[in-house]
């Protein structure tokens, strides 16, 4: 037998290349370690400087505290670090670093030069470090700050350096961190070079908003709005600026999250953004956000991920459902709609209440159910709707039995009434002046100089949606028994996510019941979704659970056959309305939520100001 020891102890320099693999992916990540460890520092004006997109040179300066000799030679060490000094210390994090890797495994991978001074004597300290070896130090006259630099990385790792991209691309992530940073620290100025050319010069301001405008843009900034909410049983806070709808990307780069001042890109926030987000926007569009979560340090673990981007909370569920309550709440009014800048009134005549009227004024002054919620005629209907078809493709009829118990017009519902009146002034639609209709389609409608128009169906979509919405939610969800229970077979972790979810399960009109180990028989489910493949539901519902601690799944499901339900019950485009009709609509469309959009994130207005109209007529 070999008695020659085969595990052996890495060098210090080959640990700080390892560590460097995690912590260092490109020249952005070392200009997000600096930046953070300058504003740690305290510093309140930052400027970097980048060649060749970042590899070449990356150099960060700041005008923040400083180290003295000693530190200047203990901060290349791994772990070592100013920010925690016991395990407690971990979950009580107020500063962005604390780990003590990024300046070791940085100088490891690059010629390496450190300067800085803690003082105001003009005396500071340098080092010279070339792939983790200390090649100088010395002292230099300085100003109080630091001032960091990288040269050639992955210089002495050539297999590293192949992986990074073009130029631009590098640059086009090392200014995306800046732009981060500096959304994230309105207070500090930022200055981007490259090549000595500058690319973003940041003043301090003196809020948010400012520094929006400055990044993002003025015109971006004008559809944002303020947005401050607070739990104090929870102790959590939620502010920033948010987006209409109208205000979408195609991707999800302008959504822009901080925990505690530090910018994230967490699974569990992100899908609750777009849960408060659900039916405003189209599929595959994104809300432009910038949002600040404030929560207690102790109930949140940032120390999950090398590059601290992913983070873990206590009480995963809760954070969830507050990000998305707050932006639902925020974005409830429709705040595009400003009063009307001209209120017109106009001699309606009474709306019909003739039964066969889409229109009938009982709709207006009595709050009533749509139908029963499970009404059988009107369920077939459904049922036989293609599930893939889009709201405006769908051929289903719907019989005269389902339309007896489902008015064209749906009534508004008691909890919205709730909301009209909490909001008398927020009679918009019902305000403007109504001048007719436009290929059977579209009311045409005065706002002062401008000229609106509104999508009848999109319109009248978002009113029976939210109706039907408050109207299920109020009464009790009907169940249907399957005639042979279905056998679920679960892996251990959704199989315990989903136990602990059974009594939401059971308000929801599902009835499972743990059949030993990780089977779970299924019993009834809702009357709505008695036609899904519903296990397969049930399954993802309990990979949602694992994954957010939520029942968005099962939400977002039940919400689909709402919205299936409501744009079979509402007016048609190429449908003709009189007067009376659209001025009923209009009036509906006050009381409503969500007015902005129709459940499937289209528009419902659009606006034509009197300068467009007047130029396209040369009069400007």
């Amino acid at each position: 037998m070999d008695n020659q020891s085969r595990i052996k102890i890495l060098d210090e320099s080959l640990c700080n290349q390892i560590a460097a693999g995690e912590v260092v992916e490109r020249p952005a990540s070392v200009v997000k370690e600096l930046l953070e460890n300058s504003i740690d520092a305290g510093a309140n004006e930052i400027i970097v400087e980048l060649e060749s997109g970042g590899g070449k040179l990356i150099r960060v300066s700041d005008n923040g505290l400083g180290m003295n000799r000693q530190d200047t030679f203990l901060c290349l060490e791994r772990h070592s670090t100013s920010k925690i000094r016991k395990a407690e210390d971990l979950f009580a994090l107020t500063t962005l670093g604390f780990r003590g890797e990024a300046l070791a495994s940085i100088a490891s991978v690059s010629r390496f030069r450190l300067r800085s001074c803690a003082s105001d004597d003009g005396l500071g300290q340098e080092i010279l470090v070339e792939g983790g070896k200390v090649c100088r130090a010395e002292e230099v006259g300085m100003a109080r700050g630091t001032q960091i630099e990288a040269r050639n990385l992955f210089f002495n790792l050539p297999a590293r350096r192949k992986f990074l991209r073009r130029e631009q691309t590098e640059l086009g992530h090392c200014a995306d961190v800046v732009t981060k940073q500096a959304l994230a620290h309105p207070a500090i100025s930022f200055r981007l070079l490259h090549n000595g050319r500058s690319m973003l010069e940041l003043r301090r301001e003196k809020g948010l908003a400012e520094r929006v405008a400055t990044l993002l843009g003025r015109t971006l900034l004008s559809e944002m709005q303020v947005i401050n909410v607070n739990a104090d049983a929870a102790g959590i806070c939620l502010h920033g600026l948010i987006g209409q709808p109208t205000l979408n990307r195609s991707a999800s780069s302008h959504i822009y999250t901080f925990i505690n001042g530090r910018y994230i890109r967490d699974r569990v926030v992100q899908h609750a953004i777009l849960d408060g987000y659900r039916h405003l926007l189209m599929k595959g569009r994104y809300p432009v956000v910038v949002l600040f979560l404030e929560i207690a340090p102790d109930k949140v673990d940032v120390n999950v991920h090398p590059t601290k981007h992913e983070v873990r909370f206590r009480e995963q569920s809760l954070v969830h459902d507050f990000i998305a309550t707050s932006l639902q709440q925020q974005l409830k009014p429709a705040g595009w709609v400003q009063p009307p800048t001209q209120r017109v009134e106009e001699e309606v005549p009474a709306a019909s209440s003739e039964p066969g009227s889409p229109l009938s004024v009982e709709y207006q002054t009595q709050p009533s159910l749509i139908c029963e919620p499970l009404a059988p005629a009107y369920q077939t209907s459904v049922d036989q709707a293609p599930a893939s078809a889009s709201a405006e493709e769908h051929t289903t009829v719907v019989s005269p039995a389902a339309m007896a118990s489902l008015p064209i017009v749906p009534g508004v519902p008691d909890s919205i009434e709730i909301v009209e009146h909490a909001d008398r002034h927020n009679r918009y639609f019902s305000g403007l002046r109504y001048l007719g209709q436009y290929h059977n389609s579209y009311l045409l409608c005065q706002d002062g100089a401008d000229l609106l128009l509104i999508d009848q169906h999109a319109a009248h979509e978002r009113i029976g949606f939210e109706t039907l919405k408050a109207n299920f939610s109020r009464g009790v969800i009907e169940q249907q028994c399957l005639l042979f229970p279905e056998m679920l077979e679960l892996d251990f972790r959704s199989a315990q996510a989903l136990t602990e979810q059974l009594p939401d399960l059971a308000r929801l009109g599902f009835d499972v019941e743990p059949f030993g180990g990780k089977s779970f028989a299924l019993k009834a489910v809702p009357q709505l979704l008695a036609t899904g493949d519903n296990g397969k539901l049930l399954v993802d519902i309990a990979l949602e659970l694992e994954q957010t601690g939520t029942r968005a799944g099962l939400i977002e499901k039940l919400d689909e056959v709402l919205i299936l339900m409501a744009c079979h019950s509402v007016i048609r485009a190429n449908q003709a309305l009189d007067p009376r009709e659209a001025r009923a609509l209009l009036e509906q469309l006050d009381r409503v939520d969500f007015k902005a959009n129709c459940p499937h994130g289209r528009p419902v207005m659009q606006r034509l100001r009197l300068a467009e109209i007047e130029r396209m007529f040369r009069r400007q």
